[in-house]
């Protein structure tokens, strides 16, 4: 089989392989080869290479998907939903972060891309619970980033829990971004999971300004537990999709709305 036939780029070769591991959990290099059309010589080389990565493991005539292979891949598909409305929510919220600030990103992909904006920012401190939020500033030298949690949730990308409860109550920081899993006029911003609106809850506590970042896809969805009543949001951000309803009650409960 000549590899000078290929349908595919090697980028767009690996995240079919990728794709078709995370499904089925294990794949051979045969099957491999013959789902994206390459020589088997070439399946063991990216096989290799996505290994090096931390995204597969190889076993014995093929290889089998990894826990962060797993997990990259859930939260890329999370991180792709809504994404130019993510993007200029986060160009919005950047915009209140000025250098020489302590701010709180929580864990949501909008405030990923928050954390891809700032990176220039001096004497900055960032507190988060999100591990690719963390990674992502990771090497930007004039920022601190503190990371806040104890238990990784299973299927996401954030620490949880309370390990950290002593210092999450001592901290303060000027600014608090937060994602939502729902939001509402009446019960403000919502997360599905207890034990993530209860880290949330805290910093919220800890934060001098607290700023919504939410698509409007979020608006008029219930959750389990609220993490921030109406009276303790300053501001939100979200995108033109929100209805002209939803964006009074909120102006109406005192919370300032940006339309992006």
């Amino acid at each position: 089989m000549a590899d000078t036939q290929l349908p595919f780029s090697t980028e767009q070769r690996r995240e079919t392989i990728l794709r078709h591991l995370s499904s089925h959990g294990r794949g051979g290099v045969n099957e491999l080869s013959r789902l994206v059309g390459v020589t088997e010589v070439t399946i063991r080389k990216d096989l290799e290479y996505l290994e090096t990565q931390g995204l597969v493991t190889r076993v014995h005539g093929g290889a089998l998907i990894s826990g962060r292979g797993r997990l990259e891949r859930r939260f890329a598909a999370r991180e792709k939903e809504n994404l130019e409305h993510k993007r200029r929510i986060a160009q919005a919220a950047a915009a209140h972060i000025q250098s020489g600030q302590r701010i709180f990103l929580d864990a949501s992909t909008t405030a990923l891309q928050v954390a891809r904006l700032i990176q220039d920012r001096d004497d900055l401190v960032v507190v988060t619970n999100g591990l690719y939020t963390a990674l992502e500033l990771s090497f930007s030298e004039g920022i601190t980033t503190i990371v806040i949690g104890g238990t990784l949730r299973r299927r996401s990308n954030s620490l949880v829990g309370n390990l950290n409860d002593d210092l999450t109550q001592r901290l303060r920081v000027d600014v608090g971004f937060y994602g939502a899993r729902g939001v509402t006029a009446s019960d403000g911003l919502m997360e599905a999971d207890l034990d993530e609106a209860q880290l949330k809850q805290r910093m919220v506590k800890a934060s001098t300004t607290v700023i919504g970042i939410a698509d409007a896809s979020k608006f008029g969805a219930k959750f389990f537990s609220v993490f921030a009543l109406p009276g303790e949001i300053d501001r939100i951000i979200t995108d033109g999709r929100i209805p002209a309803a939803m964006t009074s009650a909120l102006q109406a409960q005192g919370i300032q709305v940006d339309i992006v």
